[in-house]
């Protein structure tokens, strides 16, 4: 999944931002991605994360040190909290954050427009966000530069979730900025069975793309890896990334 996420949005400079970054596989594999195509990440991207689990923090700093890189980790519980201000300064965002979410206190975060400028997706009774999704897709817009580009894995739920779901996801769609989406199995998670989708932003998008979105249906694209987990192949990845770069009119990619 987060190999996919970075053949689509190809962060190969600038600022990298995860603001649920984990164990810091997103910045692993952008990485990679970099080293790929001849880069050196040292030079080329500064990353960045917000993560709320102390131990988590310590986990992604290990893994970032045995592959020689370099990041800003701040434990924040990004709902609430901004630590490294890259509001409208993210080159990437990239980011895989919990689905569904319903604790959180919407009277703590409703003026915080910098971040939520497509408003709350809905209150209840209780006084919390009815559903987080859409604050964490709202945020990874908000994060982007005049020409970011963002990939995040979703919950399924969100491209058809309605009332103040649907006027969020509308706004965020005439905004141009919404680049593709690929729908995905269940199964390609250790922790979770349930299918999602992957959303792209690309803010640079060209003029003439600006009124469409690429949406792949991949959800008959995998690799059986056990009984209980599911993958692509290395084929299977790169036949997507054709696909988008296709759409983009990058035919030399």
């Amino acid at each position: 999944i987060v190999q996919t996420i970075v053949n689509v949005i190809e962060p190969d400079h600038g600022t990298v931002f995860d603001p649920a970054c984990g164990s810091g596989g997103m910045f692993v594999q952008s990485s990679h991605f970099i080293e790929h195509e001849g880069g050196d990440t040292a030079k080329k991207v500064v990353f960045y994360g917000q993560e709320k689990n102390r131990d988590t923090i310590r986990i992604a700093k290990m893994n970032l040190a045995v592959h020689g890189l370099e990041g800003k980790i701040a434990e924040a519980i990004t709902y609430y909290q901004d630590e490294h201000n890259l509001v409208g300064n993210c080159d990437f965002v990239m980011a895989n954050p919990p689905f569904n979410v319903d604790l959180v206190d919407a009277k703590r975060i409703s003026s915080d427009k910098r971040r939520l400028p497509f408003g709350l997706p809905g209150v209840n009774k209780a006084g919390k966000v009815s559903n987080g999704n859409y604050l964490w897709i709202s945020y990874f817009w908000s994060y982007l530069n005049a020409k970011g580009r963002a990939g995040f894995v979703m919950s399924s739920q969100a491209s058809s979730a309605g009332h103040g779901e649907k006027e969020v996801r509308k706004k965020i769609i005439e905004t141009g900025d919404v680049d593709a989406t690929i729908s995905i199995r269940s199964n390609f998670f250790y922790t979770r069975s349930v299918p999602c989708e992957l959303w792209f932003f690309d803010k640079g998008k060209t003029e003439e793309r600006r009124d469409f979105v690429l949406m792949l249906d991949a959800r008959n694209i995998f690799r059986k890896v056990t009984r209980k987990i599911n993958d692509f192949s290395p084929e299977q990845m790169k036949n997507l990334a054709v696909i988008v770069a296709l759409y983009r009119a990058q035919n030399d990619r």
